[in-house]
């Protein structure tokens, strides 16, 4: 029994919906830049006119909604990353808590194929579409990009930009498919691991803001993949990302070494 198949054709309906709606959102963020940037002295007002805190959330305190790279990383960097998030949440918590969820767990466990390989077929799985879910959602927010940015850009950190939030998503994923082994209910763990992905966003935003709690920073994914200082930088810090590797790697083994012992029932 091909368990990859299965979830790959299982699956492919909730990944064209999220690629067209966050895909779609960004166009039409992309579509009001012009307008943006015909008037860079009344949007620099504009930004100024903001809350301190309220910038140090976006980075506009670092970032120029006028400059191309700045609007990107502040309008749709955001979206991709947060909603992006979401999504790949939902995957992980889903494609593993769904066989007990619809009572077809023993059915799928009476077939020739052992817990282990279960596992490996579904991993593979998220991994495959949350690949392609950033590679369909940055192609068409760069053809956007490309339609309605007419001013010089830095094509390296657009580039960046649009890779740095697959470790996330995947550390989010893992997650999930993590908290799925305490739930029989996909009910249950939608909501846990959507709250998972909101509480440490908030987690990230109250380590920019609070005087001594900026150490919550390393409990938030999203701040391992800051848009200002990827765009400041031009580059990714090899170590942030080897930590979100090492997040994923140490939820799917635990999700490993819980599932193969755990007594399942129907």
């Amino acid at each position: 029994m091909n368990v990859f198949n299965r979830e790959m054709r299982a699956n492919y309906r909730s990944l064209l919906v999220w690629v067209l709606v966050i895909a779609g959102l960004n166009v039409l963020v992309l579509a009001v830049y012009p307008s943006f940037a015909e008037d860079s002295a009344k949007l620099q007002d504009l930004m100024e006119a903001y809350p301190e805190q309220f910038s140090k959330i976006f980075g506009l305190d670092r970032l120029n909604l006028g400059d191309p790279m700045g609007f990107y990383a502040t309008e749709v960097y955001f979206m991709v990353l947060l909603f992006g998030s979401i999504f790949a949440a939902i995957l992980g918590a889903g494609i593993l808590a769904k066989e007990e969820d619809e009572k077809t767990i023993e059915f799928l466990l009476a077939r020739p194929v052992t817990r282990t390989r279960i596992l490996t077929d579904k991993v593979l799985t998220y991994v495959t579409y949350i690949v392609g879910f950033n590679l369909l959602v940055s192609l068409i927010s760069y053809a956007a990009f490309v339609i309605f940015i007419t001013q010089a850009y830095s094509t390296k950190a657009l580039l960046l930009l649009m890779v740095a939030p697959v470790f996330v998503h995947l550390t989010f994923a893992s997650l999930g498919f993590l908290a799925a082994l305490f739930f029989t209910r996909r009910r249950s763990v939608y909501s846990v691991t959507i709250g998972l992905v909101v509480g440490l966003y908030f987690v990230g935003v109250i380590a920019l803001l609070t005087r001594g709690l900026d150490w919550l920073k390393w409990l938030s994914p999203f701040q391992y993949v800051d848009a200002a200082d990827i765009v400041l930088n031009e580059s990714i810090s090899a170590l942030n990302i080897l930590i979100l590797l090492a997040v994923n790697v140490a939820a799917v083994a635990a999700t490993y070494a819980l599932y193969r012992r755990r007594d399942i029932t129907v």
